[in-house]
């Protein structure tokens, strides 16, 4: 409507301006032949202006001829009235020529004619009155008079000739402006008579176009009201004042009041809210809509206090009605019963609450399960090394001594899968990012698995072919992307089998590696859960092959942790699979001074606290720090060790975290007011949140269980020389 209303004005705003054209055009074409008509009569009183001149000189030259034939006096009067025409005649024609209506040289030359004539005719006059007649016949027989008329008349003609053809011009100008006026007008006319048939056209439409209108909004309003009224939610609707003016019989049900009981009172007086903890009464959504001007929404714990006083908790929203205009004349409450929905939030909080507790549970048995399976490893993992390096034990039993070692080394790795899982699960997996040599962790993971392969007579080839090598990463991680990758390899590869390792810069950036195995192969559906955690494919490889299935998913994580992608190939059963890795590469880092790294025993002999309850674990990790050459002292408890750190001095800490009588966390504190020595934490807790806290008790270390001996010599070297780890 707004719209038509638009077009509407604009019409009668081009009609208008078209009327007020044709009426000036109108007046100027009537002007114009009024103007026209006007020469045209001033034109013609000039030609009788000068016949009228001809005329005075004819009557001046008649009584001249009366007075010379008779010499009576009386026969002069012709010629006197026509002396005083003539110069009167002579005027006028003067003013019409400065007017520019007449031939300026013309006239001049009338003019002169015209006073030659008139001094012929009073030579005559006077020659009759002073000589005779014979003297003025004389004057007369000259021809000069004759003369002088013709030529007054031949100037006369000329002036007539151009006013004649002048009038000409002005007849049809004056035609011209007629016909112009008298189409402008018939123009106009019939625009005016097409307007009005239109308007009338067009007013008649717009009537039947609001009828049908009012028919139409009577039927929405109807429906609105047949709608609101069976909707599930709640309806009120209320006006400037907040007078309500419409409540649906679910408002009426929630409410307590009927809308004949409502009707017409204030809103805030039916829809009366607080808040559920404070009781403090909320402000009202439509009141809110009117201070506002916008959509509105009840806080959170609001409820509604019905007619009886009976509560419920509800959710609304509210929104002002507005007109064609924008212009804001009522408002619109919807609302609902929130009490189903509360107690199913409810529930769902108290569910969530007892899945974050089962998942801290989880994560207490999953730490407490590394603790415990992890410190009965460490002292035979110790005692293992140890007889590994020792000439004390037969060669003999060394290749045993090395296959004992691998395995137990196996299960500690199974136990740090199940706790690296759990970190990036949790999204808590740290990484010490640099610059690293690709090669060199390939070849050190390499050396890590070629025992096994050579054990598989495995034929294992390697092409290191990047010109780019240098990677961004954490080097341990990727080393056992790396490790689970090999390892993997060697698993599924058959004895006498053939493992093909290759680095290249495919892709432009990226340094990718390719693992090539003459394994088992994958099938397409294991090859699509082949990076699932504890997925290896079906039963029956799971029983040949054993393990988790754990490798290659946390690889994956940790390849993409570190920016890279990992991706898994294989042509089908018994023919094989290919894994390729891809990194980012980076410029390689600037050359700097190298030191060399000390080998074999500590640098210098260091007084060693060892805090330690499980006593094969002690007693094993004594060994294994004595035969570094370092002296040994062991307590196996809070108190035990307090009791030596105040009786002698030490140059470090290795304390276990999980004590009888407190925690290595509370022991590290309670030893440095005593006396400001490094400390290392050696326990089975490898969680990240044991990490941390340990770096916050102020361990400068932390080394998970079982220990692996060359770790612990590079720990406890980087501890002595104040270098952390």
């Amino acid at each position: 409507m707004p719209n038509v209303s638009l077009r509407m004005r604009l019409l009668f705003a081009v009609m208008l301006g078209i009327l007020i054209a044709g009426a000036i055009l109108t007046f100027i074409s009537g002007q114009w032949v009024m103007t026209a008509n006007t020469r045209i009569i001033r034109t013609q009183g000039i030609n009788e202006d000068l016949a009228r001149t001809l005329s005075a000189l004819q009557d001046t030259e008649t009584g001249q001829r009366g007075f010379l034939l008779t010499g009576i006096e009386s026969y002069l009067e012709p010629y006197n009235k026509g002396r005083v025409e003539l110069q009167d005649y002579l005027r006028k024609l003067q003013g019409e020529t400065d007017a520019g209506e007449l031939d300026q040289t013309q006239v001049a030359e009338l003019q002169k004619l015209a006073q030659l004539k008139l001094t012929e005719l009073r030579q005559s006059l006077d020659a009759r009155q002073q000589k005779g007649l014979d003297a003025a016949l004389e004057v007369v027989r000259a021809g000069h008079g004759k003369e002088t008329m013709d030529q007054i008349r031949s100037v006369i003609g000329g002036l007539v000739t151009g006013q004649k053809k002048k009038l000409e011009g002005l007849f049809a100008e004056s035609k011209n402006a007629t016909i112009l006026r008298t189409l402008v007008f018939a123009i106009v006319a019939a625009v005016e008579i097409l307007f009005c048939m239109w308007s009338y056209r067009r007013i008649v439409k717009e009537m039947e176009r609001a009828q049908a209108a009012a028919t139409e909004t009577r039927r929405q309003k109807d429906l609105l009201s047949v709608t609101l009224m069976s909707i599930g939610d709640a309806v009120m609707v209320a006006d400037l004042e907040t007078r309500i003016t419409f409540m649906n019989s679910v408002a009426e049900t929630l409410t307590g009041w009927s809308f004949a009981e409502a009707n017409g009172r204030r809103a805030a007086e039916v829809f009366r809210i607080v808040n559920e903890s404070s009781r403090q009464i909320v402000e009202s959504p439509i009141e809110k809509v009117f201070r506002l001007g916008m959509v509105v929404g009840l806080a959170n714990h609001t409820v509604l206090i019905r007619k009886d006083g009976t509560e419920v908790p509800i959710d609304d929203s509210g929104a002002p009605i507005r007109d064609e205009d924008g212009k804001i004349y009522g408002a619109v409450l919807v609302f609902r019963d929130f009490s189903e929905h509360k107690a199913a939030e409810q529930s769902l909080m108290a569910a969530k609450a007892e899945a974050e507790s089962a998942s801290r549970e989880k994560d207490q048995f999953l730490a407490t399960l590394s603790h415990e399976l992890r410190t009965p490893l460490a002292p035979v993992i110790a005692t293992l090394q140890m007889w590994e390096v020792s000439d004390e034990i037969p060669a003999a039993l060394k290749p045993d001594i090395t296959m004992i070692r691998r395995n137990v080394d196996l299960e500690a790795r199974l136990i740090d899968d199940l706790l690296d899982l759990t970190r990036i699960a949790k999204g808590k997996l740290s990484l010490n990012r640099e610059i690293v040599d690709f090669h060199e962790l390939v070849n050190s993971v390499i050396d890590i698995v070629r025992p096994e392969t050579e054990a598989k007579a495995i034929r294992l080839t390697t092409r290191l072919l990047a010109v780019e090598h240098f990677v961004n990463g954490d080097s341990a991680r990727m080393q056992q992307v790396m490790w689970n990758v090999f390892k993997n390899a060697v698993k599924f590869t058959g004895n006498g089998g053939t493992i093909q390792i290759e680095t290249s810069n495919l892709e432009k950036g990226h340094l990718t590696l390719r693992v090539k195995d003459s394994g088992i192969g994958m099938t397409p559906e294991a090859l699509a859960r082949v990076f699932t955690p504890f997925e290896q494919g079906d039963d029956e490889t799971t029983r040949r092959y054993g393990g988790l299935g754990l490798g290659l998913s946390i690889a994956k994580a940790l390849a993409e942790a570190n920016g890279g992608r990992i991706a898994a190939e294989s042509e089908g059963p018994d023919r094989g699979s290919t894994l390729t890795i891809s990194f980012p590469t980076e410029n390689p880092p600037a050359a700097k001074s190298e030191t060399i790294p000390e080998t074999g025993l500590a640098a210098r002999s260091l007084r060693i606290l060892l805090v330690e309850d499980h006593a094969d674990t002690a007693r094993a990790m004594e060994r294994v720090l004595t035969s570094l050459g370092h002296r040994i002292q062991t307590a196996s408890s809070v108190q035990s060790a307090m009791t030596l750190a105040g009786r002698d001095t030490f140059d470090l800490l290795v304390s276990d975290i999980g004590l009888p009588d407190g925690t290595g966390l509370e022991l590290v504190k309670q030893v440095r007011v005593l006396q400001p020595i490094p400390a290392i934490a050696l326990t089975g807790f490898g969680m990240e949140e044991d990490i941390e806290r340990c770096r916050e008790a102020g361990f400068a270390a932390h080394l998970t269980k079982p220990i692996n001996f060359q770790k612990l010599h590079a720990t406890i070297q980087g501890v002595s020389a104040g270098r952390g780890t």
